[in-house]
């Protein structure tokens, strides 16, 4: 499944006559205090803005209600069957969750320009100052609970063994030798390591299919994978990464290793079970 488009392919959509929604999902930089802010100055012409903070995260959890970010896009002029660019400041954080929460809706043409915002106006792309609105519609979810899992699910599953659970932080944080950020340092029991940043190109870009192939080769295309990171961001781009890389069975666990480590009883491992 082709996931990342370019800036190219993406120009090209806009000149056809089609469903397409482009939508801009960029939060706060160094230059804007807030993605809305950055939206107004200047975004990609008929884009819209999605503010992920606020309407893609929910009040105690990575991800929205699902029913409730359904009722917003159809606020926004979307419905299940729109052809949807997402696009952020160019490190598809924000696009893959937002993308990530889409494919949980059973959302299936939902796309990311690769390089986001930075790459389109490197490439002397048109931009627009013009606020994009679209009248309201009914987004008809059919919402894929299996591609958000808890971790009572991660747990069945792995000793059942019957996933592939991936931690897409860094080896040295996976395999406890560092750990700035949590209590623990270490990883969930059985799971691999494919730290999220090999997907990348040095530029920022997410690298080509072929190339993403060859980096998750030794999961077999056929595995239920979850995905997991510290809380939720990395692995979301790891799970457009191994959609753009044809693997279809993938779904998220945000919960990830700081709520695993949250439970004294959960072991933690520290042995190399990486890639």
């Amino acid at each position: 499944m082709n996931v990342i488009i370019t800036p190219e392919k993406l120009a090209q959509w806009m000149k056809e006559k089609s469903d397409l929604i482009i939508i801009d999902v960029r939060g706060k930089n160094q230059d804007f205090d807030s993605g809305k802010a950055a939206y107004e100055a200047s975004h990609i012409p008929r884009a819209i803005f999605l503010d992920v903070k606020e309407d893609v995260t929910g009040d105690t959890a990575f991800l929205p209600d699902l029913e409730t970010f359904a009722e917003k896009l159809g606020s926004l002029g979307i419905d299940e069957k729109s052809k949807i660019v997402l696009y952020d400041e160019g490190n598809h954080r924000s696009a893959s969750k937002v993308w990530v929460a889409l494919h949980a809706l059973g959302h299936v043409r939902a796309y990311i320009l690769n390089g986001g915002f930075k790459t389109w106006i490197n490439n002397d792309y048109e931009t627009s100052t013009t606020i994009e609105r679209k009248s309201a519609t009914n987004y008809k979810a059919n919402i894929q609970l299996d591609k958000v899992m808890t971790i009572n699910d991660v747990k069945q599953n792995l000793q059942d063994d019957t996933i592939t659970l991936i931690d897409s932080r860094g080896y040295e944080r996976f395999s406890g030798k560092k750990e700035p950020k949590y209590k623990k340092a270490g990883h969930i029991p059985g799971a691999v390591n494919f730290e999220m940043k090999q997907t990348l190109n040095q530029d920022g870009t997410i690298k080509e299919q072929t190339v993403l192939q060859e980096h998750f080769r030794e999961i077999p295309t056929d595995e239920k994978i979850v995905v997991s990171c510290g809380s939720g961001n990395s692995a979301c781009v790891n799970i457009v990464a191994l959609k753009e890389a044809g693997y279809e069975n993938v779904a998220l666990y945000a919960g990830g290793f700081s709520e695993w480590i949250e439970d004294d009883d959960n072991e933690v491992a520290t042995e190399k079970s990486s890639k």
